[in-house]
């Protein structure tokens, strides 16, 4: 799991798939949306 702005999380699957949640590059931008960056991670990984 990657926190900060500009970084990537990946999941991979037990089938070999892959899937990406990326966060805005912008540190302002990053400010505005962490809350809907972190509600993405959230989804991905089955907690939300």
């Amino acid at each position: 799991m990657a926190l900060g702005a500009g970084t990537v999380t990946k999941r991979v699957f037990r089938d070999g798939r892959i899937e990406r949640c990326d966060n805005v590059k912008d540190l302002k931008l990053y400010m505005e949306k962490i809350d809907e960056m972190i509600d993405r991670k959230k989804v991905l990984f089955g907690a939300g």
